[in-house]
């Protein structure tokens, strides 16, 4: 069986290999992206093994999020890599050193197991078959073997099913009302975001016609005010798709104001208000005008020395027409003090 691991058995098989050696010779530098292909077909249709360079992890580690933040991302990442590079067991193994901590590697090993299939196709229990299936230890597959190839692909297979089931975390439906449209995002890049969170925060498929309810009332109620606004007054809303509704959040979403438009009403509407105060401090200095043209201030200093008396003439006017108002003739004869004089002016 051709070595698989080890620095010193991998570079028996640069030396056996005149393809791998060709092709590590080509790798003077970090390539832009990926060009390692663990499993490639070689004369005689013999695969060839060619396990990945130091650069090839580094720029996946480098330009993906980790699984902790976004485990759906890295779980894509992965899974092109399952698919189209077909890495051996150690290879597997390396990936995963590299893209997830040790805590993430265990609980993607248990969800893993869990996946095993026995005779009747449904999940076993069975440890035999599970470490078979899935072994913890680095297994005696041939990979230029049928058999040895197919333990690989179930393996594969089985890992992949695992990253899936870790990814999911509890559900947190919290964390999806808190993703709101922003003001100048566009209807399609929230609803993405917001599918996104149901990935991540629940156990749901925001892609399965049987979750299109919830995610519909996400994306209505968390859209902006105005976009909500119109998607609640549509007629015939339970029976409108999720396609529909993005449609006519594009309606709203184009016919919005542009920031100059949006600046020329504010002017305007400032200038109204503007004139409307100025008439209605017209109205105000007017109605002070009349008031204080009816008061008038009698005398300033009778000839006694008294002060003189401050009066409106209009109340006295109005004061003077009842009956109450005639002179009175009786006099207190125990008051000394002479009256003061008066005088309307």
């Amino acid at each position: 069986m051709t070595p698989l691991a080890g620095d010193s058995e991998e570079d028996k098989e640069t030396v056996q290999s005149p393809i791998a050696g060709h092709l590590r010779g080509r790798r003077a530098g970090p390539p832009t992206e990926s060009k390692a292909f663990p499993l490639r077909e070689g004369p005689n249709h013999q695969l060839q093994y060619w396990p990945f360079s130091a650069s090839d992890l580094y720029n996946w580690k480098q330009h993906n999020p980790p699984f902790s933040r976004d485990p759906v991302a890295l779980t894509g990442l992965i899974e092109s890599i399952l698919v189209t590079h077909r890495p051996t067991w150690d290879d597997c193994q390396q990936l995963l050193q590299t893209l997830l901590t040790v805590e993430e590697k265990q609980r993607v090993f248990l969800e893993a197991r869990k996946q095993v299939p026995g005779d009747d196709g449904r999940p076993t229990q069975l440890p035999n078959i599970i470490d078979a299936a899935f072994p913890l230890t680095r297994p005696d597959w041939d990979f230029n073997t049928p058999e040895g190839r197919e333990h690989l692909r179930l393996y594969r297979q089985l890992l992949l099913a695992g990253l899936r089931a870790a990814a999911r975390r509890p559900t947190n439906l919290a964390q999806v009302r808190n993703v709101i449209q922003g003001k100048e995002e566009t209807p399609a890049a929230f609803l993405e975001r917001l599918k996104e969170a149901y990935r991540m925060y629940t156990p749901y498929d925001p892609e399965d016609p049987g979750q299109a309810p919830g995610v519909i009332l996400s994306f209505i109620y968390q859209s902006s005010s105005d976009i909500r606004t119109k998607l609640q007054r549509l007629e015939s809303l339970q029976a409108l798709g999720l396609p529909d509704l993005l449609k006519e959040a594009e309606k709203v979403f184009n016919k919005r104001e542009t920031p100059e438009e949006r600046e020329e009403r504010r002017w305007q509407k400032q200038e109204e208000r503007d004139k409307k105060q100025h008439r209605e401090m017209k109205k105000v200095l007017a109605a002070v005008g009349l008031r204080d043209s009816g008061e008038r201030e009698i005398g300033r200093e009778s000839k006694g020395g008294h002060p003189l008396i401050k009066i409106n003439v209009l109340t006295v006017r109005r004061r003077d027409t009842g009956p109450e108002s005639a002179p009175r003739s009786h006099k207190d004869p125990t008051d000394p003090s002479p009256k003061p004089w008066t005088s309307l002016i």
